[in-house]
């Protein structure tokens, strides 16, 4: 039996934790994946997701180390292809170990794609970029040898605050989500990377 959905969503919740209810469309379903060792979930992001009633889903799984939701995504994912090849499949992750996959399933003739940030389901037709603080930002990435560079989103933005005084968190934040969406930086098995060039 088809489903009432045009998308399905999956969040990879160890690898992005804020999930943006104001974007989610009435005809998505959304499955927020959850590892067994994130036993602390805001409750107020659940309180927002209760009057989605069933087409938002909390589902717990068992499994640690790293990737382990990769593959729990994976396999709701495949689950959801079966049974409705023609609707669209989004994940939210910064974590490009997904991308052969949802690579295949393009080329296979189904809608698939990856999101870095909650603004890329935004209606909004363009994503309002801090262009003036990447553009710095990246100068001064390009200037720390490729190994010194900061490997977790902690110190980025640690990085990021230094570069940037005087800026909020808030501010620093939204610059690294600018990064990500421009593909700036990217994430792979837990590490970032970068793409300056």
């Amino acid at each position: 039996m088809m489903s009432v959905f045009e998308e399905f969503l999956y969040i990879d919740y160890e690898n992005v934790q804020d999930v943006n209810v104001d974007v989610i469309k009435k005809s998505m379903k959304v499955m927020i994946i959850v590892g067994e060792d994130q036993s602390k979930v805001p409750i107020d992001l659940v309180q927002k997701t209760q009057p989605f009633g069933n087409s938002v889903e909390w589902i717990r799984v068992k499994g640690r180390g790293r990737n382990a939701l990769d593959f729990f995504i994976s396999f709701y994912l495949g689950k959801d292809v079966s049974a409705e090849p023609k609707k669209s499949f989004i994940i939210y992750s910064k974590d490009t170990g997904y991308d052969p996959l949802i690579g295949h399933l393009n080329s296979s003739g189904i809608k698939a794609r990856r999101i870095v940030s909650f603004q890329e389901l935004s209606n909004r037709k363009a994503i309002a970029i801090d262009e003036a603080g990447i553009k710095k930002v990246k100068e001064n990435l390009k200037k720390v040898t490729p190994i010194k560079r900061p490997k977790k989103r902690s110190s980025l933005q640690a990085h990021i605050t230094g570069v940037l005084s005087g800026r909020s968190k808030k501010d620093i934040e939204n610059i690294i989500e600018d990064l990500f969406i421009e593909k700036i930086v990217y994430e792979e098995n837990g590490i970032i990377k970068y793409a300056l060039e």
